[in-house]
């Protein structure tokens, strides 16, 4: 279920420190002017009513800035019946500007009754004529409607975070599924192939009943390291080797593997399994379906600046249309997981290119690759 953004909608405290910083800069910029206007044409006029004039004006919005965020919540300026809220939010916005009148004045009396500075500029309160409250009208509805403007960016914003964040926990989650559930599958084949092999050869040729359980535990071992989303090529490789260890003595050497590496280390990552399951295709769909000898090549180039090229090449030489490799549960999977890590960045096909089958992964080098959170 996607996160309510609602829960990421900031205190109200908080919103009253944005609007009194905010009305404090607002209050900054009227000042400087008020202020050199007074001294270049030398009016008769105190500084300190300058001063604590602009900062009751802009301060006093500091609590009813929380209302407006509230009312742009409850009221948002999209979706249907757009002219209702829009005369909603005006008939808020006049509300608000009256209250926020009634709050300037009584400020102005209130500094008066504390001899800070007299009231000078012609307002008094209560106020003599009603039409001095159109002096703040334009002022208060234009900060209403920034604080509505405001109030739906963040919501924007927040549902934007909430979306991605949930998005990202679930391809992550599902990424690690997948991972796991690869890993469940390669640990009962090579296990069950590797006791066999080593049970039926203890007796007759223990040296090499002891190289097959080595490498067994090598295979382990290197499985048991490659875990999170994305590891290095070296690391994956070293997986590769001991499963083709396992394989060239349970096919009594008849399985030739050659190594084509041209990769600086430390520059490509993978997802965990992702060369060793094109080699497992490659010996499940060709080596176990071939009575001969058979080769496999593992090649890994750098084909331009941002890209690795890795391939995996069979002497097999067909494609059955019975078991299409190409659609494998293994493939199939690994193809979810590079979508889910590089998206669009990669890409893996399978293909008989002269008289080889041809298992293509293109990467990107490592500074382009990232996991999902």
């Amino acid at each position: 279920m996607s996160p309510d953004p609602r829960t990421l909608e900031p205190a109200p405290y908080k919103i009253v420190l944005v609007a009194l910083a905010v009305g404090t800069f607002a209050a900054g910029l009227y000042m400087s002017n008020a202020l050199v206007a007074v001294w270049r044409y030398e009016v008769k006029h105190p500084a300190i009513e300058i001063v604590t004039r602009l900062l009751l004006l802009f301060w006093l919005w500091a609590p009813l800035a929380p209302f407006v965020w509230w009312a742009a919540r409850r009221w948002p300026i999209a979706g249907p019946h757009l002219v209702r809220r829009l005369g909603v939010h005006l008939g808020l916005a006049l509300g608000t500007w009256i209250a926020h009148a009634l709050l300037f004045w009584a400020a102005l009396a209130l500094r008066t009754w504390a001899g800070i500075a007299s009231l000078t500029l012609g307002v008094r309160w209560p106020p003599f004529h009603y039409t001095q409250l159109i002096v703040l009208i334009d002022t208060d509805l234009v900060i209403y409607a920034g604080i509505v403007a405001a109030s739906s960016i963040w919501r924007n914003h927040a549902r934007a975070v909430a979306s991605r964040t949930w998005r990202d926990r679930v391809e992550g989650r599902r990424s690690t599924a997948l991972l796991e559930a690869l890993r469940r599958q390669l640990r009962p084949h090579f296990v069950l192939n590797a006791l066999n092999m080593a049970l039926s050869e203890l007796v007759t040729r223990p040296g090499r009943a002891r190289s097959v359980l080595a490498d067994l535990a090598a295979l382990l071992e290197s499985t048991e390291r490659l875990d999170g989303h994305l590891v290095d090529l070296d690391a994956e490789l070293e997986l590769v080797r001991a499963h083709a260890a396992i394989e060239q003595a349970r096919f009594s050497d008849r399985l030739d593997v050659r190594w084509d590496l041209s990769v600086p280390p430390g520059t490509v990552q993978v997802p965990p399994f992702a060369v060793q399951t094109l080699f497992e295709n490659a010996v499940r769909h060709g080596l176990e379906r071939s009575a001969g000898p058979f080769s496999i090549f593992i090649e890994a180039h750098v084909f331009s600046s941002s890209a690795v090229r890795i391939r995996v090449r069979d002497s097999g030489g067909s494609i059955a249309d019975s078991d299409s490799r190409g659609a494998g549960i293994a493939l199939d999977n690994l193809r979810a997981r590079l979508a889910l890590l590089f998206g669009d960045g990669t890409t893996l096909t399978l293909r008989v290119e002269g008289g080889w089958t041809v298992a293509e992964l293109t990467l990107p080098m490592a500074q382009a690759a990232k996991a999902p959170s």
